[in-house]
């Protein structure tokens, strides 16, 4: 009797962790791409890369930046404050209280012309 209730159990934990495993992956998948100007806001030493998206980046407001994070943040930091371009990515859990929106990039697509990196 035991061992039957001890084998439900494990098998649901399995069962719940492998749908939960499945739902993280489905939820993450595929790249989505955002055009914006790439914006650093805050002050030295804690600045931080935006991309806002939509109208005029000078009067932007807070609703329209996504927080960016991972690899490439350093790389738009340097080469391309203040220029307009279009990254493809996915969107993550933003890990500021600042920032409601969160995008983690994997590739620039820089100007009109689609050229990438």
């Amino acid at each position: 009797m035991r061992r039957a209730v001890l084998a439900r159990l494990v098998g649901g934990l399995f069962l719940f962790f492998a749908a939960q495993g499945c739902a993280m992956s489905v939820q993450n998948s595929g790249s989505k791409a955002l055009t914006g100007t790439v914006r650093v806001v805050g002050n030295e030493p804690f600045t931080q890369v935006v991309l806002t998206v939509g109208g005029n980046a000078d009067r932007a407001t807070g609703s329209r930046d996504y927080l960016i994070v991972g690899p490439l943040d350093e790389e738009l930091r340097e080469k391309y404050q203040g220029k307009k371009l279009t990254l493809h990515g996915t969107f993550c859990a933003s890990p500021d209280s600042g920032f409601k929106k969160c995008f983690n990039p994997s590739k620039i697509v820089e100007g009109d012309d689609g050229t990438s990196r």
